[in-house]
């Protein structure tokens, strides 16, 4: 599945609950490439559509739910997505010497911060973050799809890739579109 087909299925449960999908228009490729500079590494290919047919969405516009949870998040536009990055970075060293409350998964790097993570949705101003892994450690895959979860703080892995991110987040939001919503 590829993002243009996601948002269709969004767009069609939207509409079925009488709710609005305000996408803003897509980046430019000139501001990917720019971004892309920014960050030393090409944005694998699935998030790097879904920027360029939409930067994001407003603020507390639910797009995407995580596989097993309960919660929407928003679509950070590209800017937002490198400002919650740099909070990441800025916060990392507070982490030193914290133990998650679970193992972390074999595919993911240990540490709070790596220069390969890149968010893309969030709930809750970063309470919860996904983000797209480019750094990944020798077991996982790079543009596998990560999370950060505050309280209790940890790392997890979501998903093999961006587009198996979005198949596993348009079931959660066809089997419960009044969560995705807010409906409830």
């Amino acid at each position: 599945m590829n993002f243009s087909q996601y948002v269709d299925r969004v767009r069609a449960v939207c509409d079925a609950h009488g709710h609005a999908l305000n996408l803003n228009p897509g980046a430019a490729e000139s501001v990917l490439e720019a971004v892309e500079a920014e960050l030393g590494f090409l944005i694998s290919a699935g998030a790097r559509q879904a920027w360029l047919r939409a930067n994001g969405a407003e603020r507390d516009e639910p797009v995407f739910m995580q596989p097993g949870y309960l919660t929407a998040y928003d679509f950070l536009p590209l800017e937002k997505a490198i400002a919650a990055r740099a909070r990441m970075a800025d916060r990392a060293p507070r982490y030193v010497g914290y133990a998650e409350p679970a193992l972390r998964d074999a595919r993911i790097r240990d540490g709070w911060f790596h220069q390969g993570w890149l968010p893309f949705a969030s709930f809750g101003g970063a309470t919860l973050l996904m983000m797209i892994d480019h750094s990944p450690t020798e077991a996982g895959t790079p543009g596998q799809i990560i999370a950060f979860t505050h309280d209790p703080d940890q790392i997890t892995w979501v998903a093999p890739s961006f587009e198996a991110l979005l198949m596993g987040s348009i079931a959660e939001i066809e089997a419960d579109p009044e969560e995705f919503l807010g409906e409830y």
